[in-house]
């Protein structure tokens, strides 16, 4: 009886074993990196949504609260005092205001600057911090002149370096707020009368008459981008309205909120 002798892969079977194992190893590879390319989307679509928040809280908070005076104006009360002009023992601020606003010359990035007196609610900037308090913890609403006790409260929210900053009077150096910001729009509602609290169009800081008097509302428009490029084909709505894709892979995302000054500037 004759043995058969062993006979192994050929050639041609080898080849097609080694091409479908390649194509799963690549389907996997695929798969994963689809998986991982959701995922940092994912990640990043929530850390913008959360740096929003963020930043329009702390914005709402120092926005709504500008303005403020005592209501009664005959008594240095809340180390604020209406007369000489409603001046403040600020350097940079000598008189008293509730909004400004600069303008940025690319269309980019503007500044907001937002003041009131303090309060016995609510007296801290948008850092948190109290200025103007005495070495016992406490403000000496006997001296409202002193030059410890703050007449008026600043908050300043400016962009550097793709990040949202905040000077507060109570610290002369910028903090950051929230990372990726690739446009700060600041837009001013404004009312026909300084006693009118109706609305009748928005205006860039340029176009605010009167010193900023007549402003009632702020509508702010924030562009973020994410921190991965795991978004290639991306596209986004600015804060103008225009349609525009971009190539480097990084998501964006832009967001808008709209403000009402509650105080009476009229008085200002």
């Amino acid at each position: 009886m004759k043995s058969r002798a062993p006979s192994g892969f050929t050639l041609v079977e080898f080849l097609v074993a080694l091409v479908v194992g390649m194509l799963i190893v690549l389907a996997a590879i695929a798969a994963m990196l689809g998986t991982r390319s959701t995922a940092m989307t994912g990640d990043d679509v929530n850390t913008l949504n959360q740096s929003s928040a963020l930043a329009f809280r702390m914005l709402g908070q120092q926005i709504r609260q500008a303005g403020y005076i005592p209501i009664d104006p005959t008594e240095p009360l809340y180390y604020f005092n209406t007369s000489a002009d409603r001046g403040t023992n600020l350097t940079d601020e000598q008189a008293f205001f509730a909004v400004k606003g600069v303008e940025s010359a690319d269309g980019s990035n503007d500044k907001l600057k937002l003041g009131y007196a303090p309060n016995p609610d609510y007296f801290k900037d948008c850092l948190g911090q109290e200025p103007g308090r005495s070495s016992g913890g406490e403000y000496d609403r006997t001296e409202p002149e002193a030059q410890g006790n703050a007449r008026l409260i600043t908050s300043e929210f400016s962009v550097s370096n793709g990040t949202l900053r905040c000077q507060g009077s109570g610290n002369a150096t910028p903090q950051p707020v929230i990372d990726g910001v690739e446009r700060f729009d600041v837009m001013y509602g404004v009312s026909a009368t300084s006693g009118s609290r109706q609305v009748v169009r928005y205006v860039t800081a340029d176009g605010v008459d009167d010193g900023f008097r007549n402003v009632r509302t702020v509508r702010i428009c924030l562009q973020l981008a994410g921190a991965s490029r795991s978004n290639p084909a991306g596209s986004h709505v600015d804060c103008d309205g225009v349609s525009k894709r971009s190539s480097d892979g990084r998501l964006r995302r832009v967001y808008t909120a709209v403000f009402s000054l509650r105080n009476d500037l009229g008085a200002l």
